[in-house]
């Protein structure tokens, strides 16, 4: 089986889609994620900044009504959490990426996740996830609570039959992806 960065390589090479593709893509996906049950009983919500190779799950901002929004924030070698009124608040942070402001008064603590929303290069339909090599995903998905609905964000391209797998690699509970959700075993 080839090593993780291999996969990375790989999968980088398939992306980025041109606009309008990514954002017809990107609709499907936020659609089929905004019909789920674990959505509409979801309270407290976190979302990623997507970068230009991923989904834009921002347009999950129109179903977003009465819910907590959070977004993540590397903060040394883990993700802090922050709630936010706008995807407009976020600013451009460590490695160019859009976080919102340390505003300790808006933290969002773990355990109050209801549901979030996981990007990666790469997701098998068993839940195993790729990311992009630090391991902050890793980390903050360990800390969740049980109950907490972790759903991978990708693209059908991104999806493979397997992955190499380490002792701390966190698994999703589903994958979003333009085709629907794919329920992980």
């Amino acid at each position: 089986m080839p090593d993780k960065e291999s996969h990375r390589r790989r999968i980088r090479a398939l992306l980025p889609l041109p606009p309008d593709v990514r954002g017809e893509k990107s609709a499907r996906l936020c659609d089929a994620i905004a019909n789920t049950e674990a959505w509409r009983n979801a309270r407290t919500v976190i979302f990623f900044a997507p970068q230009f190779r991923e989904p834009d799950v921002e347009m999950l901002w129109n179903h977003a009504v009465d819910r907590t929004i959070g977004y993540p924030r590397v903060e040394d070698d883990r993700l802090g959490l922050y709630g936010v009124a706008s995807p407009f608040e976020l600013q451009p942070g460590q490695w160019g990426l859009r976080e919102p402001a340390a505003d300790p008064a808006r933290a969002v603590a773990p355990d109050s996740i209801d549901l979030i929303l996981v990007p990666g290069i790469a997701f098998t339909r068993a839940g195993a996830r790729l990311g992009r090599g630090g391991g902050y995903y890793d980390r903050l998905l360990s800390a969740l609570p049980p109950g907490a609905c972790k759903i991978g964000v990708c693209f059908d391209a991104q999806i493979l039959p397997d992955l190499p797998i380490l002792s701390h690699d966190q698994h999703v509970d589903f994958v979003a992806t333009e085709s629907g959700i794919l329920f992980a075993a």
